[in-house]
């Protein structure tokens, strides 16, 4: 017969938190594997010791990650999902007659409290030094790529201004090493008033003019991220102008992660995007392999064919000079500053009575010079290790992990595009975006490390009856779960899936 349900809206109930929180959710797992208590001592110095109590800031930093994990990227709209949904308020311990903090609260502590700290930063350090803990990071060979965020700015407002044009701290430090070598008679330097013109956005000034081939044009941050080959651990962020190029920031990430982890890395590997003489010969000195694809630059107005190409000119590192596919000499000439490279040319005699001559010169007046990076060698040396099964490999899980953490992250994690302006700001939100997927992450391999699973189907009433066995009581001071039913609906492949579903099971 038909049934008319009755309002319950003021029916009265004795419930807690606990009772309904269920046993099989992600932010349960969460709270038993992760103690986010560290956060009272990295913001001790922000908050004084007398006046009006604050607002818990781990009670904050969770519901920003709440955000991330769950994809809310509105701080307004954060609010009104904690206020309804229990596994939320469950987590952040805030009860049923409490009141969820506003959301202009958690702007203004950013905005505020946080804004000119390295709170956000020192969050998504100690998350990846847990992981370190735990051996889910080994540090042996790093994956780094980058991914363009659209700025929150509008392309057509923009303007041309005039910054300083000087050399760049690698060019400046090749400069240095010429004069040392004693390539140069004095030391360089350089015009301070020589400019030149950039286009900046008039609403975010901190972005830059982004112009790549297969890219969308207009203003963008770079989000560059370093993972970890093990199980695709974000290892770190940092984000440039969307008009920087990539191997620019890679050397002093690779180092900064070295000095802060304590990670030995054997290699490391990148895009074309890497290919860079600076990255190279940085790694050379730190005996660490750079598994690096070769980047074809055009060479155009050349008066040379394919066969008298520079790649075919073979070098003599005893003699330093260079010899052309007939047999001549080339014989260094000068160094160039400002591009820290050496030239080499042969006499001009021999090039114009050369029977190749067309070949090779064209029709030019002049001999045949060739340029030569300072840390050519370097370059040579690296890229002995392209097409080796090592570099294979490494292009493979940099495919897997780099490009598949970037699209998870852009799909679920709020990386698409930003609603902030200023780089400490962007900075901010691809921070904790990562943590919110080293998190998930996290907990799946840490539940699966801990327990073996077994799994026993039973026909009577059709339902699933697991069986968890303890492996071990603690692995790396990390409190074991209980002995409830695992999540059914979980699909974690630790070679190209990114998790079980954060969301709370049916």
């Amino acid at each position: 017969m038909l049934k008319r349900a009755e309002s319950k809206q003021m029916k009265m109930s004795f419930v807690t938190l606990e009772e309904l929180m269920p046993q099989e959710h992600f932010l349960r797992d969460l709270d038993r594997l992760v103690d986010f208590d560290f956060i009272y001592d990295k913001v001790a110095d922000l908050y004084s010791n007398t006046g009006r109590p604050s607002i818990d800031p781990v009670v904050m930093i969770k519901m920003l990650l709440i955000g991330y994990i769950y994809g809310i990227d509105s701080e307004r709209k954060l609010e009104q999902e904690i206020t309804v949904n229990i596994a939320y308020r469950w987590f952040l311990g805030i009860d049923f007659d409490e009141r969820v903090p506003d959301h202009s609260t958690i702007s203004q502590l950013r905005r505020r409290k946080f804004d000119g700290t390295t709170i956000f930063r020192d969050v998504f350090d100690e998350i990846v030094r847990k992981c370190f803990e735990a051996g889910l990071i080994d540090g042996k060979l790093l994956l780094t790529d980058s991914t363009h965020i659209r700025a929150n700015a509008r392309n057509d407002l923009r303007e041309v201004i005039e910054v300083p044009d000087t050399p760049s701290e690698y060019i400046q430090k090749l400069d240095r090493e010429a004069y040392e070598l004693g390539l140069i008679k004095e030391p360089v330097e350089y015009d301070t008033t020589k400019t030149k013109e950039i286009t900046k956005s008039v609403i975010d000034p901190e972005c830059g003019l982004m112009k790549r081939p297969g890219k969308p044009t207009g203003f963008h941050y770079l989000n560059h991220q370093t993972c970890d080959s093990k199980h695709g651990m974000i290892t770190d962020v940092f984000v440039t102008a969307g008009n920087i190029k990539d191997s620019v920031p890679h050397v002093k990430r690779i180092e900064y992660q070295i000095e802060k982890f304590g990670f030995n890395p054997d290699s490391i590997c990148a895009d074309g995007g890497y290919d860079s003489r600076e990255v190279y010969e940085a790694m050379i000195k730190k005996d660490i392999a750079a598994y690096i694809p070769q980047r074809e630059k055009p060479t155009p107005n050349c008066n040379y064919t394919e066969e008298y190409s520079p790649n075919n000119f073979i070098y003599d590192t005893d003699n330093d000079c260079y010899l052309c596919p007939a047999g001549r000499i080339l014989k260094y000439s000068s160094y160039c500053k400002g591009k820290g490279v050496k030239r080499y040319a042969a006499k001009k005699s021999e090039c114009q009575n050369c029977p190749h001559k067309e070949k090779c010169i064209g029709k030019s007046k002049i001999g045949r010079r060739i340029e030569r990076h300072l840390h050519e060698e370097a370059k040579e040396k690296q890229m002995q290790h392209a097409g080796t099964p090592e570099y294979y490999e490494a292009m493979r899980l940099r495919k897997i992990w780099c490009e598949g953490n970037f699209s998870h992250q852009k799909e679920r994690h709020n990386l698409r595009r930003t609603r902030k302006r200023g780089i400490e700001r962007v900075t901010e939100q691809c921070l904790l975006s990562a943590c919110a997927l080293n998190l998930k992450r996290l907990v799946e391999i840490l539940f699966l490390h801990q327990y073996s699973v077994i799994i026993s189907v039973r026909k009577l009433f059709g339902l699933f009856f697991i069986v968890k066995i303890p492996v071990c009581q603690q692995h790396r001071n990390v409190t074991p779960f209980a002995t409830k039913g695992y999540r059914k609906n979980s699909t974690l492949n630790t070679h190209q899936g990114y998790g079980s579903s954060p969301y709370p099971s049916k």
